[in-house]
C-alpha cells in the first residue's frame, strides 16, 4: 500500500513539473518611473507565457486596480494587442496572434512602464 501511494504521489509531483513546463517567465524591466522619479510601492506584476493554453499571464498582487497591456510585433512594429487587465490577476489569449518575436508593454496607474519580449514559435 505504501508503494502504491508513493508512486501516486510521484505520478502527481510529475504531472505538476510537465504542466509548469509550458509557462515561461517573461523578465519584465523598468522602463519609465512614475510621479517624477519618487520610488513607489512595488506594481510590478509577474508575468508568464503559457505555450500550452496560448496566453499571457499577469499576475499582480492588487496594489493597483488594474494593468494597461499593449502587445507589439517585433517584425511589423504594429500594437497587436491593447487592453486593460485586474491589478490582481488576468490572462490574455494570444492564440490569434501568428509565429513571431513581440514585446509586450505593462503601464501601471502609477505611472511605471514595464516592458519585456517573448516569442510564439
Amino acid at each position: 500500500m505504501k508503494r502504491i501511494l508513493s508512486l501516486l504521489f510521484l505520478m502527481a509531483f510529475a504531472v505538476q513539473i510537465f504542466a509548469d513546463c509550458s509557462q515561461q517567465v517573461i523578465q519584465l524591466r523598468k522602463v519609465r518611473i512614475g510621479h517624477s522619479g519618487i520610488p513607489m510601492p512595488a506594481d510590478e506584476p509577474d508575468l508568464y507565457y503559457d505555450s500550452t493554453a496560448q496566453q499571457i499571464i499577469i499576475d499582480g498582487d492588487g496594489f493597483v486596480n488594474y494593468y494597461d497591456v499593449e502587445i507589439t510585433s517585433q517584425s511589423t512594429w504594429e500594437v497587436v494587442v491593447s487592453t486593460s487587465v485586474s491589478g490582481s490577476y488576468g490572462t490574455i489569449d494570444i492564440s490569434s496572434l501568428p509565429d513571431d518575436d513581440y514585446i509586450i508593454t505593462i503601464d501601471t496607474p502609477l505611472g511605471n512602464t514595464y516592458e519585456g519580449y517573448f516569442q510564439t514559435y
